[in-house]
């Protein structure tokens, strides 16, 4: 069925069941996710079954003469259960943080050589970035997208609180002859905020309906069920109170669906989910060995004699056949535990393309790597971005485009220059840059005749003020010319 004929059919709870069979992939597994993500909903955490609490013996089974019974009686052992070490270890998180920064650490990159009003237009989108603080938001939805497999971002028209006067303080052509009264802002859905999303695609595979499912909590306490739905023109909002009602409805009055999504068919760790089970069940079971058998125990052999003594001259007097004392102690090595460790640890990390980031892992190195050589070793890293960029690409470049159209939505004199306008987006995986190197390379290419001035400006690191920096050059070489010729 086509977006238009369901949103035809009268009664809503059947229109929103089609909303949702429109989904061409499986829904997430959000308590799965959610189980593997948060450490204290790790198994070690919540098994009680396959990690019961230990059974410990404090009395020992023993016969008694009973004076009632006249006759001995068997009292049976005395026992209690403690809780075993229960060490959850936040492996997921690490990994897809350290993966979130090796993507957008450093911001994505914006090429585009805007003429005419297109310049007007361009700032525009970077204030709106700035001001959607988008450097941050990014990491959210990376975040969200290797661990929960699928992420929105939804824009709106938001009251305007000063965003066009600032911007027409900088650009003075950027308004007609009127005004916009809106900005555009932007909010994140994914499922672990309570979101379970729809996305409805044509034949074609092009995005054509959106719907979100989310409870709305009230003062009281309460929580009413709502279902959302978004269109190319339109915004649904429906609710459950025994049977769905219209909530209202209204036009968004961009000229694209304001939804961006990203969906991957499983989540980053799912593939290392039994490593960090073991690693776990390791720890716990090490930390249960060592409470119970690492501290020595004293044995005596024979009876009692005498016991005197305080602290360092307490002594033991002992009589009999064999009267001994000794301690009872671990002489078995724990090598093998701790080589299982570091191999689950090294292969739980080199499976998802991570480099582990720590003081024991970079503290040998120094000053001795350069900048070309961290690109080597965080090669496997950047491989990784490369491949998550194959989506999250995608989805940074629909962003600017559906942003440039909104513009032209929004503001008639941007309208033109939002169709011909073309900004091309491209993620740049972080890395620990050598300046001296950078420096030295921009110097050499210009140098050379391979580079312009202006690509060793960039190149070096001040690509945020490169006609202001070129300008100084030029006028220090001009000064010191003149300098030069007139003493």
């Amino acid at each position: 069925m086509t977006i238009e004929e369901i949103l035809a059919i009268e009664d809503i709870g059947q229109r929103i069941a089609y909303l949702k069979k429109g989904r061409r992939t499986p829904e997430v597994n959000v308590t799965r996710l959610r189980a593997d993500w948060n450490p204290n909903l790790h198994e070690i955490i919540t098994d009680k079954e396959k990690y019961p609490k230990i059974k410990i013996v404090t009395e020992k089974e023993k016969r008694e003469w009973n004076e009632k019974l006249q006759r001995d009686v068997t009292i049976p052992a005395k026992t209690k259960e403690v809780e075993p070490n229960r060490i959850a270890i936040p492996l997921e998180q690490d990994i897809v943080n350290i993966h979130t920064a090796f993507t957008v650490g450093t911001e994505p990159e914006m090429s585009c050589d805007p003429s005419g009003d297109e310049k007007g237009i361009f700032e525009a989108l970077k204030s709106v970035l700035k001001k959607n603080k988008i450097k941050y938001q990014n990491r959210k939805i990376v975040r969200s997208w290797l661990s929960e497999q699928e992420v929105a971002e939804y824009w709106y028209i938001a009251k305007d609180d000063g965003f066009w006067a600032k911007l027409k303080a900088r650009i003075d052509s950027i308004f007609g002859n009127s005004r916009p009264e809106g900005k555009l802002k932007s909010v994140v859905w994914s499922p672990f905020r309570g979101d379970r999303l729809y996305p409805y695609f044509s034949n074609e595979g092009d995005l054509v309906a959106f719907s979100r499912e989310y409870k709305r909590r009230s003062a009281e306490g309460g929580e009413t069920a709502c279902f959302m739905c978004i269109t190319a023109d339109m915004v649904y909002n429906w609710e459950l109170d025994k049977e769905w009602s219209d909530a209202g409805s209204f036009r968004h009055k961009f000229a694209k669906l304001p939804v961006l999504y990203s969906y991957r068919p499983e989540a980053l760790c799912d593939k290392i989910r039994t490593i960090r089970i073991r690693l776990e069940k390791l720890l716990s079971g090490y930390a249960d060995c060592i409470d119970y058998h690492f501290f020595p125990i004293l044995m005596l052999f024979g009876d009692v004699q005498n016991f005197s003594g305080e602290f360092k001259n307490r002594v033991v007097e002992l009589t009999g056949d064999g009267a001994n004392a000794a301690y009872l102690t671990w002489n078995q090595a724990s090598d093998p535990v701790k080589v299982e460790l570091d191999t689950y640890f090294n292969q739980a990390y080199a499976m998802t393309n991570t480099p582990r980031i720590s003081f024991d892992q970079l503290k040998g190195s120094g000053s001795a790597l350069s900048g070309v050589a961290f690109r080597y070793v965080f090669m496997g890293a950047h491989m990784a971005v490369s491949n998550h960029g194959e989506e999250l690409g995608m989805f940074m470049q629909r962003r600017v485009n559906f942003l440039l159209s909104a513009l032209g939505s929004i503001n008639p004199s941007l309208a033109k220059a939002s169709e011909t306008i073309d900004v091309d987006v491209d993620i740049v995986p972080y890395i620990i840059d050598n300046i001296d190197d950078k420096v030295k390379t921009a110097v050499s290419a210009v140098q050379g005749g391979v580079w312009s001035q202006r690509d060793g400006v960039i190149f070096a690191g001040n690509a945020a003020r490169v006609d202001e920096t070129i300008k100084e050059i030029r006028e220090e070489r001009q000064k010191a010319s003149t300098e030069k010729t007139n003493p």
